[in-house]
């Protein structure tokens, strides 16, 4: 199914690289939104673009090249999370950010390529990404979006704050949980495939983290209240009680994923 997307505009000036651009965060679940359910995100959900790349230094020069020469500055500013990164700029269209695969701590951005930011666990969302066509001005674009199992476990790791967390770290969190809840509470086929999805990933070990980290941050916990308050107000027509029942019913789904899981290895 062709669909249309925010990111749209960008897509003409990525075109030869975009097979190895990984579309994430916001506009990732857009794509989700419009090519699967045919049905629009709220704007709100999508904060900024992002795309993961597999390798930055050397072998990405040409990325960065293409960018300069198309116009783009390259310039510092703060993501979603609050966190100086460096950007690509350009008036009539904004900000990009690319991020890659953390490799150790204390990563900084490569000094020359691509100017991209470390990222931890991105190689999950880099994983046997799916194609989805994006129209744009009469012409389609193949972009790249990470599977939704794996969407689904990269923010479902990220649901946790310390007992010292600021307002906004909360805030964060529970954004990560308003992604699930948005894709899964009332899209059974969404939550079939992530659930199918969670089967291949290795090691196992990382759903039970998700699980457990879900259960910990679900109902009754500052995260969880602050998720559904966002999510809420994005559909007002929902009622709290869907989310609760949706939350447990998923933790059961997820123990029998991981037991069936355990059966196939």
């Amino acid at each position: 199914m062709r669909v249309t997307a925010s990111v749209s505009p960008w897509l003409p000036w990525l075109k030869p690289f975009l097979p190895s651009l990984v579309l994430l965060d916001g506009n990732a679940s857009e794509i989700y939104h419009g090519s699967l359910l045919g049905q629009p995100i709220p704007p709100l959900l999508i904060k900024e673009k992002v795309f993961g790349v597999a390798r930055v230094g050397a072998k990405s020069a040409p990325l960065h090249a293409h960018l300069i020469q198309a116009g783009f500055q390259r310039r510092g500013e703060k993501n979603a999370s609050g966190v100086p990164v460096p950007v690509y700029y350009r008036g009539d269209l904004g900000s990009v950010r690319f991020v890659f695969p953390q490799s150790r701590s204390g990563q900084s951005a490569p000094a020359a390529g691509l100017a991209a930011s470390p990222e931890k666990g991105l190689e999950l969302l880099l994983e046997n990404p799916h194609a989805v066509e994006v129209k744009y001005l009469g012409e389609t674009y193949e972009v790249l979006v990470p599977q939704i199992g794996r969407f689904l476990l990269a923010n479902g790791l990220k649901v946790r704050a310390s007992k010292k967390a600021s307002p906004t770290d909360i805030y964060r969190a529970a954004m990560h949980f308003v992604y699930i809840l948005d894709l899964l509470v009332e899209n059974e086929d969404f939550e079939e495939e992530a659930l199918n999805d969670l089967l291949e990933i290795r090691p196992p070990a990382l759903v039970r983290e998700l699980r457990d980290n879900l259960r910990e941050n679900g109902p009754g916990s500052i995260l969880w209240e602050s998720a559904q308050r966002l999510y809420l107000n994005l559909y007002p027509d929902v009622k709290a009680v869907t989310l609760t029942s949706w939350h447990w019913k998923f933790q059961k789904k997820l123990s029998k994923n991981m037991q069936d899981a355990k059966e196939e290895d």
